[in-house]
């Protein structure tokens, strides 16, 4: 394994080594060595240092730009500030709302500082209400001094950040990753025995900074192994799908990830003809992770891009959480997806424990099963987290004589890992399990279902089996006297299991996280909250 680095010495080798970021959005562009990028991250660390901020002390970053995210991350890292990576809002037409939830991220952190965009500014000062820890909030465009020469050093079992998690099953929680977690976890992806990252390699992203996969599993890793990056916004991802394909043929990326909705935007919202326009023979490592993988979405990628030169073979599949800084498992460069069925489930290989790391599936009570079975994920090695931010007894929780539990299910088989879903969203039905995925999954082709807004999930009662409810946003015009018997009939003839309620709700109501996981938590929390009212038409 590579020497272990903290992130101001990732950067300043980096910037001793050439190359750096291109920061693109709808054709403009602009570039910034790592040289570059270094000198502006230490004359953050000397404004926030003047600031009044000390060493140890929590900082929330909150910036959209790119650019700016990074140099105050570095910088806060310089000057031995926690940084806490926290989601700005997409819009301000729910700011109060916004600003609520945050809230209650910086008290329970009992965050010392917020670092953010200008125009947020105001309204995270209004916090300081609320907020007893809160003593200042920063605009990024305000942190520029000379720097200093007495800032201390970082060393490897400090923090070197604190994310908090998106919220897809549960409230936001804040990951706490040594220097020392997140150097292992690079180095292993990037070894030998995983990416073989090199200097001549190029990363392309549109995924967010402030999640695990864009920041360490895209950006920091090509740091750490002084490659170029090209970073652009996700909501330009979003809106043009087709911008990511672009920058990977104009710059001749050869290293991008993207979950699986990413891969499925693509597949459907990438027109023929701009296939004309696109070059992806360069692509050499087509990361899929950060939800669970769906087999068909990777092979029909792989079929509408093979006549502009992409290889199914550069398919990889991966399996990682924020609690184990990024990647856990990694499948072999160049199989490309290897499919098992398990229990009556085609899924898909994740790969092996990245190198110095371990994974088991266990049983309820903790003990590891047989090849084959289906139980909870537990990981153990040096990326596992130091734990939750000022949440001992979660931390205690979570991870047990040392293995995460990651609250996951899966199976080995001859070594390989294979994703079933999260435990807690197993929906039970005629004494058998379904994991929710595979309903929505089945149903993303009725017609009259808008693709990629479908949440399943089951009602335990008393002496019953689950009560079993799918809720959808309609395309146009479309009834539930129509849709319900579609969606009944075609869960029933699959899984043999009958759905007790379709749910049609109004466009919106299936949100998705920071870093594109459907909110089936929530969605299920509002259903609950608003049954028999105004939630949506129910059959």
């Amino acid at each position: 394994m590579d020497r272990l680095r903290t992130l101001p010495a990732i950067l300043a080798d980096a910037a001793a080594a050439g190359s750096g970021i291109t920061f693109v959005d709808r054709g403009d562009e602009r570039h910034r060595t790592y040289a570059e990028m270094l000198s502006a991250a230490q004359r953050v660390a000397a404004a926030l240092r003047a600031a009044g901020l000390r060493r140890g002390d929590l900082a929330a970053l909150v910036l959209s730009d790119a650019e700016e995210f990074l140099t105050t991350l570095f910088g806060a890292s310089i000057a031995g500030i926690v940084p806490a990576l926290v989601y700005p809002p997409l819009t301000t037409v729910d700011l109060p709302q916004y600003l609520d939830a945050t809230g209650r991220v910086l008290r329970s952190a009992a965050a010392r500082a917020v670092i953010t965009d200008a125009t947020l500014a105001p309204g995270f000062a209004t916090l300081r209400a609320t907020c007893p820890t809160l003593d200042i909030v920063l605009s990024r465009g305000d942190l520029d001094a000379e720097p200093a020469h007495d800032l201390g050093s970082a060393s490897l079992d400090d923090i070197a950040l604190v994310q908090f998690t998106s919220g897809s099953t549960s409230a936001p929680k804040g990951v706490t990753l040594t220097h020392r977690n997140v150097s292992a976890n690079i180095a292993a992806v990037n070894g030998p025995h995983g990416l073989r990252t090199a200097h001549d390699d190029v990363a392309v992203s549109w995924l967010p900074l402030y999640h695990d996969m864009g920041l360490v599993g895209m950006c920091l890793g090509a740091l750490h192994a002084g490659c170029p990056i090209v970073l652009m916004p996700p909501q330009t991802f979003v809106k043009r799908p087709a911008e990511w394909l672009r920058a990977i043929t104009k710059y001749r990326g050869t290293i991008s990830f993207s979950p699986t909705f990413g891969y499925e935007l693509c597949v459907r919202r990438v027109k023929d003809r701009d296939l004309e326009s696109l070059d992806l023979s360069s692509w050499r490592v087509a990361g899929c992770g950060a939800e669970p993988i769906h087999a068909p979405t990777l092979f029909g990628f792989a079929d509408k891009f093979a006549s502009v030169g992409f290889r199914a073979g550069s398919l990889l599949a991966s399996y990682g959480l924020a609690e184990h800084v990024v990647a856990a498992t990694m499948a072999p460069l160049g199989r490309g997806p290897r499919l098992e069925t398990v229990a009556d489930e085609d899924l898909v290989g994740c790969g092996r424990a990245l190198p110095g790391h371990e994974v088991r599936i266990v049983d309820e009570a903790g003990e590891p099963v047989a090849d084959g079975e289906v139980g909870e994920i537990v990981l153990a090695g040096p990326s596992v987290m130091l734990g939750y931010y000022r949440q001992d007894v979660l931390t205690a929780e979570t991870i047990r004589d040392g293995w995460l539990h990651t609250g996951d299910l899966g199976c080995l088989s001859d070594g390989d890992l294979y994703v079933c879903g999260r435990a807690k969203d197993v929906i039970i039905a005629n004494g058998r399990k379904f994991h929710p995925q595979d309903v929505e999954w089945a149903l993303e082709d009725v017609e009259g279902v808008r693709r990629g807004h479908v949440v399943a999930f089951g009602v335990p009662e008393a002496g019953r089996a689950d009560r079993i409810v799918v809720l959808i946003e309609a395309k146009g015009s479309a009834s539930a006297d129509r849709l319900t018997p579609a969606i009944r009939g075609r869960i029933s003839d699959l899984f043999g299991i009958f759905v007790d309620e379709v749910v049609l709700a109004p466009a919106g109501t299936i949100t998705r996280t920071t870093s594109g996981k459907v909110q089936r938590a929530r969605a299920k929390a509002r259903f609950l909250e608003t049954e028999n009212c105004e939630l949506g038409t129910q059959n």
